[in-house]
């Protein structure tokens, strides 16, 4: 997400004082010049936070809308024991918001698949949040974190078998390269996340094995080859 960084705006207004005091001009007027234009640019930085803001909340409205529907969960993962009706953790992390809105046109040919993602993802980043914040047990839950982010790839997967190949035709853009371009950003953004709990492991709890988070899917060799991620 764009947004206007406040350290940025400090060292201007700094760099503005600097110039101006290194020409010998008043202090007074310095002081008064900088204070204008504080007013102005930190004014236009709450309001460009505050759209933000306003964005990020109607984004997580639409997503709580799509998953009103659904009553009851359909997966082989015992962790997920019934169907939230509200987001409650991926909407702390940007990129994974990011990847559920750019699946959400596959919502149109299969309903189930696609809030089934979000739900797999949701609890994947309940379980990542909840064993850094010592909730959960990383010798009880990784497993099982590894386990929905399984859920996760192969349901993506599984969509390239229901989405049309003409799509492209009547909506501009290619369904096939965005579900590959999710299931990227998904495959790589969740690594950096099982690093960080293998990191966590070792240097907080003084655990040096965890299960194998590197292995192939063969069941997903009609999709496409697919190496250790």
């Amino acid at each position: 997400m764009w947004y206007y960084n406040y350290y940025v705006a400090i060292l201007i207004i700094s760099l503005i004082f600097f110039i101006i005091s290194g020409n010998e001009v008043k202090i007074l007027l310095s002081i008064i010049i900088i204070i204008i234009i504080s007013y102005y640019y930190f004014t236009k930085i709450n309001d460009y936070n505050n759209l933000n803001l306003q964005n990020q909340n109607n984004i997580i409205k639409s997503i709580n809308s799509d998953i009103q529907k659904r009553k009851y969960t359909n997966n082989d993962n015992y962790y997920i024991k019934k169907f939230s009706k509200n987001i409650k953790f991926l909407i702390n992390d940007q990129k994974l918001l990011d990847i559920i809105l750019n699946i959400r046109f596959i919502m149109k040919y299969d309903y189930e698949k696609y809030t089934n993602i979000i739900n797999y993802i949701d609890n994947f980043y309940k379980i990542y949040m909840y064993i850094l914040a010592n909730r959960y047990d990383i010798k009880d839950y990784f497993t099982t974190f590894l386990s929905l982010r399984d859920s996760v790839i192969k349901e993506m997967y599984s969509v390239y078998v229901i989405l049309p190949i003409k799509m492209e035709n009547y909506y501009g853009f290619s369904s096939f390269e965005e579900l590959k371009k999710s299931i990227t950003d998904f495959v790589q953004h969740s690594r950096k996340l099982i690093i960080i709990l293998e990191r966590y492991a070792i240097q907080e709890k003084n655990i040096y094995y965890l299960e194998d988070s590197k292995y192939k899917y063969k069941e997903l060799n009609n999709y496409m080859k697919y190496e250790v991620y």
